[in-house]
């Protein structure tokens, strides 16, 4: 069969896929956290029981990291800068191997990285994060939140079947 030399061209295109994969998956999961929380903090929201006792709609703030444990504010916005910087960076470098199978986890790389910065953007301007799904027996919680556990479950899955 035959195959040109490797110039290079092939890895920066993508690795340019990849970050758009990433980029794009990370701005869609901003995206979807910041109308559904303006939702559920807008006059139009009632609380709903989709199931009951186990799946509902509620408002709530929570002031604390995760599962409401309590910590300063300030430490909690450092903290998920220097938390989010460090995905970004080693992120970049598992992105840029700029393989074509990198496409999974370039996306969900951006969907963990963008869940991070909608919480961190609550804390920010509000000094809380909203939360408003309640799913028994789990704390409320909120889409960004949905992204951060998927897309890290995911992703820890992906490496354990291929490490490459």
């Amino acid at each position: 069969m035959f195959s040109l030399p490797d110039n290079g061209l092939t890895m920066k295109h993508d690795q340019k896929q990849n970050v758009c994969v990433a980029v794009a998956a990370g701005s869609i999961l901003l995206f979807l956290d910041f109308f559904s929380k303006a939702w559920a903090a807008s006059p139009f929201f009632k609380p709903a029981v989709l199931v009951r006792n186990y799946f509902y709609f509620t408002l709530h703030t929570n002031n604390g990291i995760a599962f409401g444990i309590p910590i300063p504010l300030i430490v909690q916005i450092l903290a998920s800068a220097v938390i989010i910087s460090l995905l970004v960076k080693i992120g970049w470098g598992f992105i840029g191997a700029g393989k074509k199978r990198q496409c999974l986890r370039s996306a969900l790389l951006g969907v963990i990285i963008g869940g991070a910065v909608g919480n961190l953007a609550d804390r920010v301007f509000f000094g809380y994060v909203i939360d408003f799904i309640a799913l028994k027996p789990f704390p409320v919680f909120n889409v960004a939140d949905i992204g951060i556990t998927v897309g890290l479950v995911l992703l820890f899955g992906l490496l354990l079947v291929d490490p490459k």
